[in-house]
């Protein structure tokens, strides 16, 4: 009797889904957690450049049109999480620039332990003609 139960392999597949299954939800959020990272980055990384667009097309553009512009770029993202947007004019060797700098908070997918959120800067910086 010892020996039936011993060699039988009815049940086999459901323990090694069991320890398989953790491994591959871990797998599947972490995936989707660089997923919507890269895409935020990806929009950062567009916004930003359009802000800097406006900054030298047009000269006259104040700092809340350059700001609006950006956040009107960063499509499919929430623009509460937007931790820091600076727009800075000046004047280097007697060159004006502009530079625009953004930084945007990423929540984990799925908050079981505390993982703290990511922080993703984006800076752009071009020299405006006169």
């Amino acid at each position: 009797m010892k020996r039936n139960i011993l060699r039988s392999t009815g049940g086999s597949s459901t323990v090694d889904f069991a320890f398989a299954l953790p491994v591959l939800v871990v797998m599947m959020i972490g995936i989707m957690q660089m997923g919507l990272t890269l895409h935020a980055s990806g929009a950062m990384r567009h916004a930003v450049g359009e802000g800097i667009r406006l900054a030298k097309v047009d000269p006259t553009a104040s700092q809340a049109d350059i700001e609006a512009e950006v956040k009107d770029e960063m499509t499919a993202l929430d623009l509460d999480k937007i931790v820091t947007l600076e727009v800075t004019r000046g004047t280097s060797n007697g060159v004006a620039f502009g530079r625009i700098r953004l930084q945007y908070r990423v929540d984990p997918v799925i908050q079981l332990l505390p993982v703290p959120a990511i922080t993703l800067t984006e800076e752009k910086q071009a020299y405006i003609p006169a």
